[in-house]
């Protein structure tokens, strides 16, 4: 019998954003989704690379220091627990709304958990339209070669 396999539930410095590069890559990506307790932010990293996990809990949003400890904790314990259901290969930043008060655990679950979902899945449908927008540009270029010479003679005359 073949012995089952062992699941870490650590959340260790793979599972981590920590470098601005990749925050900033994040933000950029643009693919957001929102529910009435986070934000979340998603960019693709490939199949083979495990999720990453970025908190960005702002000051204006949660203005108490134990507040903004309390979500962080919250959050990270939800996502390290939680790992193996939350689609991988994408990197997450997760940003709590502006509350009165901080949700419960399951609450919190339940919103990394939905949410995760429709970040990897619209994040996979942008990554899908940039690259068949690429797609489409390298195979419209070399096709036509005259066209590309007739622009530069006519560039040359003027």
């Amino acid at each position: 019998m073949t012995e089952p396999e062992k699941r870490s539930y650590r959340f260790d410095r793979a599972r981590r954003i920590k470098l601005q590069k990749d925050f900033r890559r994040v933000y950029q990506f643009r693919a957001r989704v929102y529910d009435t307790r986070v934000a979340i932010c998603c960019r693709p990293t490939g199949a083979e690379n495990p999720a990453r996990l970025g908190l960005s809990v702002a000051k204006k949003a949660v203005p108490k220091a134990h507040n903004r400890n309390r979500w962080k904790r919250l959050i990270r314990e939800a996502f390290r627990l939680n790992f193996y259901e939350i689609p991988q290969g994408f990197d997450y930043i997760v940003i709590p709304q502006k509350l009165d008060h901080v949700p419960t655990y399951a609450q919190i679950v339940d919103s990394i958990l939905t949410q995760t979902l429709r970040a990897s899945r619209k994040a996979a449908r942008i990554e899908e339209q940039r690259r068949a927008a690429a797609n489409r540009e390298t195979q419209d270029a070399p096709t036509r070669p005259e066209e590309s010479a007739a622009t530069s003679e006519s560039a040359a005359q003027e």
